[in-house]
């Protein structure tokens, strides 16, 4: 079992997307696991066959445990000698029992999304017709089964909020509620503002968009200034870390992006944005946003990172402060770009602005720091060429 980088040693097998016997690829997905940010595919080490399945759906396990052998197809494994540094040894081995028809619902087959959605309305996999390969379940047979039994929801267990506050919570709702009160409770968290003259910006994603770059958007732009400053303060990429103390200090100037789906929240790493062009960039961004909607992010998409941006700016918000992840220092808050009258060597115009708040762990950096980081951001977005 990786470790990818989570907060939580333990993470839970969600579904296996292989059986006993089927050949394996090098970096092919191979199962599903849910960790303390979201539910993600693990790609296989090595190439051969999937000998033995040594833990299964629903099951919470330590990183570094083994879960599985893979060997060349009828080569025989003795299960005694499997461990996180000792090789295996040929030998014989009886199969397990096989998984009884009352397994549950872990132990179906069915994508992520519609893993999610079952959870969510309370559905058991085990009711519903896979149309996928293998009979895996899809998100349109989840859609499908509800449509066809929407009649009598209390019958088949459909947890509903009635609006009250009454219902379940949602295990990423859970999730979400204990990071951000971790957060809060452990992290001691400063936060700065900043207004940045938008129309620099504003014109390079106008032009950008007019010659055929439709994609493009401001946080394109900030993804790009932030990894910038990350670059040139490398004291700012680093994470503070509780067993010693001790600073993780990143080599990469990777930046994570909030992504609202629905009703979760998660996040993606984008590989050094300030290394990629923008067409680049907004490709390889989209791409992320869609595994995150799909509930099938990869282990480079959670990638260790300093710092997340998130823009609310999109919903009219003006401004707001943001809360630190518990595995990075700091979080980029992005208010909307609204007109405004400013004065400016004595005469007064109307100038496109953009105010950015910048939460920060104390214990990573002081204020100047903070501060210094902060405006080298704006000024990037300022001086940005059209």
């Amino acid at each position: 079992m990786p470790s990818l980088g989570q907060t939580t040693d333990e993470l839970r097998i969600t579904a296996w997307l292989k059986a006993e016997g089927d050949a394996i690829a090098l970096a092919e997905p191979i199962l599903e696991v849910e960790t303390d940010k979201a539910v993600l595919q693990v790609e296989s080490s090595y190439a051969g066959t999937l000998l033995k399945i040594l833990h299964h759906a629903g099951e919470v396990v330590p990183a570094g445990e083994p879960i599985a052998v893979i060997g060349q197809a009828g080569e025989a494994i003795a299960l005694d000698s499997v461990s996180p540094t000792q090789p295996i040894d040929a030998a014989q081995q009886p199969n397990p029992p096989a998984v009884p028809a009352t397994a549950g619902s872990d132990q179906v087959l069915a994508t992520p999304i519609a893993r999610k959605m079952a959870k969510e309305l309370g559905l058991d996999l085990r009711a519903i017709q896979g149309s996928g390969p293998g009979g895996r379940i899809e998100r349109r047979d989840v859609e499908a089964w509800v449509a066809a039994n929407a009649a009598t929801p209390a019958k088949h267990n459909i947890v509903r909020d009635d609006g009250a506050g009454h219902g379940a919570v949602p295990r990423h709702r859970q999730i979400i509620a204990q990071r951000l009160t971790r957060s809060v409770q452990t992290i001691p968290q400063i936060t700065l503002n900043m207004t940045v003259d938008a129309r620099a910006a504003r014109s390079l994603v106008a032009a950008r968009r007019a010659a055929g770059l439709a994609g493009l958007t401001v946080t394109h732009l900030l993804l790009q200034a932030v990894a910038r400053a990350l670059r040139a303060q490398p004291l700012m990429n680093r994470v503070w870390q509780p067993d010693g103390p001790t600073f993780r200090r990143l080599a990469r100037t990777d930046v994570g992006l909030a992504v609202a789906s629905d009703d979760n929240l998660l996040v993606v790493t984008l590989p050094e944005p300030d290394r990629l062009d923008l067409a680049a960039l907004v490709r390889v961004a989209d791409e992320a946003i869609q595994r995150a909607r799909k509930g099938a992010l990869s282990q480079a998409d959670v990638a260790p990172t300093a710092i997340t941006i998130s823009n609310l700016g999109m919903y009219h918000v003006d401004s707001f402060q943001a809360i630190v992840d518990p595995d990075q220092s700091m979080i980029l808050a992005v208010g909307r770009i609204a007109d405004q009258i400013v004065a400016i060597e004595g005469g007064i115009y109307i100038v496109p602005q953009m105010t950015l708040s910048l939460s920060v762990d104390h214990r990573v950096a002081d204020g100047a720091a903070a501060a210094k980081f902060l405006k080298a951001i704006c000024d990037d977005l300022e001086r940005i060429n059209a």
